[in-house]
């Protein structure tokens, strides 16, 4: 089935944040970056780009192969690495083919069986397409033209969406293969490796040919020294942690090895149906969990909810709250209470007395308070990243999200026990993974619970009770 409309432009429509000049006949003219002009004048057929964000590369890949189709009839098959993402490079590329008054359909193709969809723009006067769709394996292979892997670093199941992309380009078509670093692993590092992209950010040259790779590479610092109007003070503070800011934006492939939950498994598991705001009048049609990890000043209140459909657990909601009293925390996270089948709640040091008012008003058996010691941790870690391993989460696409899950580091003490923690940065204390950790707990069953003596009891109340 696919939805069609035809358009004429007879005015173009540009956005003047994207420095586009009046269009003319022939070629759209562009004011463009100088980093922008060398990738779009490059006719490699094999190109890779190792890029930070925010810094125009969507919109000028985008105007290359409008160019590139209208001039060539063929097809160009653009591949995101999210629904959101492919819809967006169709909007650049309608933006693009109304600059010069170019008539195009546009189409959107759906795949029997499988929710995702394609989009397709196909220019009148020679029958040329670009397709852009999301990344899956089931949908890429049948075609035949030039190839855009957008975002290559986080697709799910990299090697089959490159084995099929290859497929797709194997009668003498280019590739393109463009992304943001996310860590030491992936074909997205393989592939960068080989062309001898430097692991640690500052490149000494910001295009070079090493095999059959034609290579570039922009930081956000090279995009602003050529006016890219991007505040690199306040875009680093914004940015939350070093982590962040040095792989975003710094092109530096960090190292993982560390890391309990690989940067591959936490991408792999995410998914568009998968909502940090929970869904307009939401109706379960499964069972819930939720999980509550509480702070109060130095770290973040986070309520984890999830859906199970089958043997997966889908994200429905994740509420952050930060530097919130308890007593607006309370009536926050009560109404994601109500909703659950179970809930386990953090019941460590000033999580206490809330996790004891929720077991007192809901009961033993629907609200579970968990302590954070040794054995609970190492419990609750092992059963989150198993269901990673196994493909039985699906979580949001948010960079928040990925850093938290990511940031949990496996140390081993002397007596060979296992203790798990993250290093406590502007961003949180991994504080999601915590809140899914719980959430899954919940799903699991009784018996993970804390039994609490009337002195801990009593203590909590005290150290708590100024903050209601």
């Amino acid at each position: 089935m696919a939805s069609r409309n035809t358009t004429r432009a007879a005015e173009p429509a540009l956005d003047p944040a994207e420095h586009v000049t009046p269009p003319v006949a022939g070629p759209a003219r562009v004011a463009l970056y100088d980093y922008q002009k060398e990738w779009i004048s490059d006719e490699s057929r094999f190109k890779i780009s190792v890029k930070g964000r925010q810094i125009g590369w969507t919109f000028g890949t985008t105007l290359r192969h409008v160019r590139r189709r209208l001039a060539n009839r063929g097809t160009t098959v653009w591949i995101s690495a999210s629904d959101r993402q492919s819809r967006e490079a169709i909007e650049y590329a309608k933006l693009h083919a109304l600059a010069v008054q170019e008539t195009f359909e546009h189409e959107e193709i759906e795949f029997p069986g499988i929710d995702d969809r394609a989009q397709q723009l196909t220019f009148k006067h020679n029958g040329a397409r670009i397709i852009a769709m999301p990344a899956n394996p089931d949908t890429v292979r049948g075609f035949s033209g030039d190839v855009v892997l957008d975002e290559f670093a986080f697709h799910r199941d990299p090697v089959k969406i490159w084995r099929g992309a290859m497929a797709i380009v194997s009668r003498g078509h280019s590739l393109e293969v463009i992304s943001t670093p996310n860590g030491q692993q992936g074909k997205f590092w393989e592939i960068s490796r080989t062309a001898g992209v430097p692991a640690f950010g500052a490149a000494e040259q910001f295009t070079w040919t090493k095999g059959i790779w034609s290579v570039h590479w922009c930081d956000v610092y090279r995009a602003v020294a050529q006016g890219c109007p991007v505040n690199i003070k306040e875009l680093r503070e914004a940015a939350g942690d070093e982590d962040t800011w040095a792989q975003e934006y710094c092109c530096i492939f960090l190292a993982d090895a560390e890391n309990y939950i690989p940067m591959e498994l936490i991408v792999a598991c995410e998914s568009e149906h998968a909502t940090i705001e929970l869904p307009e009048g939401f109706t379960p049609r499964g069972r819930t969990f939720l999980g509550v990890d509480i702070g109060r000043k130095k770290d973040r209140t986070v309520a984890w909810l999830d859906e199970e459909l089958g043997d997966v657990a889908v994200t429905r909601c994740v509420l952050t709250l930060e530097r919130t009293p308890f007593r607006a925390q309370f009536e926050a996270i009560e109404p994601l209470v109500q909703l659950a089948d179970r809930c386990c709640v953090d019941a460590t040091g000033i999580g206490a007395q809330m996790a004891e008012e929720l077991v007192a008003k809901y009961g033993a058996g629907r609200v579970e308070a968990v302590e954070f010691n040794i054995a609970n941790k190492e419990r609750m870690a092992t059963e989150v990243k198993r269901g990673f391993e196994e493909r039985k989460v699906r979580i949001p696409a948010s960079p928040a999200i990925r850093r938290a899950m990511n940031a949990v580091k496996r140390y081993t003490s002397p007596t060979g026990h296992f203790r798990f923690d993250a290093e406590r940065t502007e961003a949180g204390h991994a504080d999601e993974f915590w809140a899914k950790a719980l959430a899954t707990a919940a799903a699991a069953g009784p018996g993970i619970s804390t039994d609490f003596v009337a002195s801990e009891t009593s203590q909590a109340h005290a150290s708590a009770e100024a903050y209601f």
